[in-house]
């Protein structure tokens, strides 16, 4: 039960720092919020504060901003100002709001790392102690297991991982003698490493664990922001593979798989918690950048068309084509969800 919360409280994180992009440049920028909202469907608990109603509601499915004059509709009292209506503002105002959504979600990705490198640490480099085993290799034949320390090969001390990487890659075909310490034991097994062609160097089936080395806390933004970096071409590359092969709705998960995933990582442990909860939280800025209808990136699309053509779209067709593309997300994100409770 504490995995799950832990999952929900992310999830809900990661819609609230959108949404809240949204409202902070629009404020920033003059327009008149109407209401902020996380989830969809009746309200379960809202207050109001100045102008705007504050809400959590019945559908964990999302969350919006329902800003003035967004899609052409006012909600202003006749007779009062129209400038802080969404449409009054210029091109690159609007565009500023929609994309602070999707940029929330990528800065939300850094902290969440930079506090995953200033609490356990980024890999360093590798250590002499066994990590993941690879079944039928030698490693698995001699009896070695994971949690195992190699203090020495053929009576030479291993100072590092690295070390003891080099000397099993100059070993290929010839038999080698580990000492290994398990537990409070020393023990010594005789192992032959294999050749693997492809990369021509001897290989006896085992991965060592890394070593880590905290960062304090500047260094550490730093190394979020190019882990991001990276999260954002490794899922831009996927997204491109998915869509050309055909399969994207294939793999696409939904709310329930996303929650799944977050709570079997809060019962691996906080680190690999913290990083699937950055991973996640830049697919949901990079997915909303997509340009779909009802999606940022779609909306973004149609501020790009104006600012080429020089003159606006009619808001209201503009609206409507946002409203049908929001009712088919919907039912996509339904659909996700049944088909995410059926396979767990």
């Amino acid at each position: 039960m504490p995995n799950v919360l832990a999952a929900i409280i992310a999830f809900g994180a990661m819609i609230f720092v959108h949404e809240l992009g949204h409202f902070l440049m629009a404020r920033r920028a003059g327009v008149r919020v109407h209401a902020f909202a996380l989830g969809f469907g009746p309200k379960m608990v809202s207050w109001r504060r100045g102008e705007t109603t504050y809400s959590v509601n019945l559908l964990p499915l999302g969350g919006y901003v329902r800003m003035e004059g967004e899609d052409g509709v006012s909600e202003a009292p006749e007779g009062e100002s129209r400038g802080a209506s969404f449409q009054s503002k210029s091109v690159g105002a609007r565009m500023g709001i929609i994309a602070a959504g999707p940029a929330m979600n990528l800065a939300f990705a850094v902290l969440i790392l930079a506090l995953a490198a200033t609490t356990g640490g980024v890999p360093s480099g590798v250590s002499t102690t066994v990590g993941t085993l690879e079944a039928g290799w030698p490693a698995e034949a001699a009896g070695l297991r994971t949690g195992d320390v190699i203090l020495a090969i053929d009576g030479v001390a291993m100072a590092s991982g690295d070390q003891v990487i080099e000397t099993i890659h100059r070993g290929a075909g010839r038999e080698l003698r580990l000492d290994i310490r398990r537990g409070n034991e020393t023990m010594t097994v005789q192992v032959t490493p294999r050749l693997d062609e492809q990369r021509n160097v001897g290989r006896i089936g085992f991965s060592p664990e890394p070593e880590w080395t905290r960062l304090n806390p500047i260094v550490a933004v730093g190394w979020g922001v190019r882990r991001t970096g990276e999260f954002i071409i490794l899922l831009g590359g996927a997204i491109h593979m998915l869509i050309r092969q055909g399969q994207f709705l294939e793999n696409l998960g939904g709310p329930v798989a996303a929650g799944s995933m977050l709570a079997q990582a809060a019962a691996s442990g906080f680190q690999t918690f913290l990083h699937l909860s950055a991973f996640l939280s830049v697919m949901i800025g990079i997915f909303n950048l997509l340009p779909i209808p009802a999606l940022d990136g779609g909306r973004l699309a149609f501020l790009f068309v104006e600012a080429v053509r020089r003159r606006p779209i009619d808001p209201r067709r503009e609206g409507w084509v946002h409203m049908v593309g929001f009712v088919l997300l919907l039912l996509l994100i339904l659909g996700l969800t049944v088909r995410d409770i059926r396979r767990f």
